[in-house]
């Protein structure tokens, strides 16, 4: 229980961290430079998931323990070197785009970009090391220094009393993550003996075929979560995705307590797999999923009924008409929730292709209803028809579970 408590307190620091941050910037940037924040962060979480399906699921599945032990020592050090290249991949490819957007005068030209994107990465990046050892209180530390450092750096600005530029947003977050990131990772790798080159990357031929399924899976994961807001993005502009962000932001705690519950139960549903205990294996997924609709709905209603009162509150009069987007987003936020724990489950069970199918089907019944809603609907239109591609996913998954669940039971008698 204290490893859930722990995990459940990280994962309140987590959403302090980005609650808290967005709320300074909201009252202190122009909608288009908040905006263009907004964009880059998107492409973070959005990478952070293809790193994900590179690396993370590959020791999220190995016994719990520290970094030098037999049973994760060869393993980690593949996927350290396998991040490395990664980060330094991404590194280039977002300072040549923000420098394209640049050169043609877009407002989502921010070259800084290119150091808030890595450093996210590389800081998310050992935040699940450490809770896939069982180490979830190292997570915890790291990320409360990172949200010392953000809403020091941000707040430092707040009381200069200046509208920070987008690129100026991009620093200072780069700075909180990039620190905490690098004192992180040097910290987890002690010993390890790490290296970098094309002999030391060759093993990972054998995990080529398992993250291909979940490169597709998390792309498409993706596509469904992120594909409204770069819609926006590039149909309504900046301004118009500042109002997509801030009606959100008080809802995002939501499918991050299923996120917190995933990190931690894993280990507890591996264990069920591995006894072969399946009505416990299912049990432990219920008992997420009820209680947290119930909270994800009633927090929703909450927070749209006080929207008003919330935008004069915490962000200057602004947004406040757009009040009507906050229960769109509290249904959305809900099919998030069920998602992450069902998709949990699929994991632990390693149906990663009947997930990436899933997967990929929700992803185009959203971007369809993105698309068609856009247009007459504006930015509520986009919302509406994200939540329609969750809806459909949720739906899928259940399905899926129930059946790989029946055949995992008839395989076991």
């Amino acid at each position: 229980m204290s490893r859930y408590l722990t995990s459940a307190v990280e994962q309140a620091l987590w959403s302090l961290l980005n609650l808290g941050v967005n709320l300074l910037l909201i009252r202190l940037a122009a909608p288009d430079q908040y905006g263009a924040f907004s964009f880059w962060a998107n492409i973070g979480f959005v990478l952070a998931s293809l790193q994900n399906a590179l690396t993370v699921p590959h020791i999220q599945v190995l016994a719990p323990g520290a970094g030098t032990s037999p049973a994760r020592l060869e393993v980690e050090r593949l996927m350290h070197a396998v991040t490395v290249v990664f980060l330094a991949l991404v590194g280039a490819g977002v300072l040549a785009a923000a420098l394209v957007f640049k050169a043609k005068g877009s407002e989502y030209g921010a070259p800084a970009a290119a150091l808030f994107v890595p450093a996210f990465l590389l800081q998310q990046y050992v935040r699940l090391l450490a809770f896939s050892r069982g180490f979830p209180r190292t997570a915890l530390i790291q990320t409360a220094g990172v949200l010392v450092l953000g809403v020091a750096l941000v707040g430092g600005a707040t009381l200069l009393e200046r509208k920070p530029s987008a690129d100026e947003i991009l620093i200072m977050l780069a700075l909180a993550y990039g620190l905490v990131g690098l004192a992180g990772g040097w910290m987890a790798t002690r010993g390890q003996g790490v290296k970098v080159s094309w002999p030391a990357l060759k093993p990972y031929r054998a995990f080529a075929a398992n993250s291909g399924w979940l490169f597709l899976g998390v792309t498409t994961t993706e596509l469904l979560a992120r594909f409204s807001a770069f819609a926006v993005a590039g149909a309504l502009g900046a301004a118009s995705l500042a109002s997509l962000s801030a009606t959100q932001l008080l809802l995002r705690p939501l499918p991050l307590l299923a996120s917190s519950w995933s990190l931690v139960a894993r280990g507890d549903l591996v264990r069920r797999r591995e006894a072969g205990d399946l009505s416990g294996f299912g049990r432990i997924l219920m008992i997420a999923i009820i209680p947290g609709l119930v909270i994800a709905l009633g927090w929703s209603f909450l927070v749209s009924e006080s929207w008003a009162w919330i935008c004069g509150l915490m962000f200057k009069g602004k947004y406040a008409a757009d009040g009507e987007l906050v229960l769109l987003w509290g249904v959305a936020s809900a099919l998030s929730l069920s998602q992450v724990v069902a998709s949990t489950g699929l994991q632990i069970l390693k149906a990663y292709r009947d997930l990436a199918l899933a997967n990929t089907i929700a992803a185009l019944a959203a971007a369809a209803g993105v698309l068609l809603l856009l247009r007459p609907y504006g930015v509520a239109g986009a919302i509406g028809g994200a939540a329609v591609g969750q809806g459909v996913e949720v739906a899928l998954m259940a399905g899926l579970l129930v059946r790989r669940l029946r055949m995992e039971r008839a395989a076991s008698q």
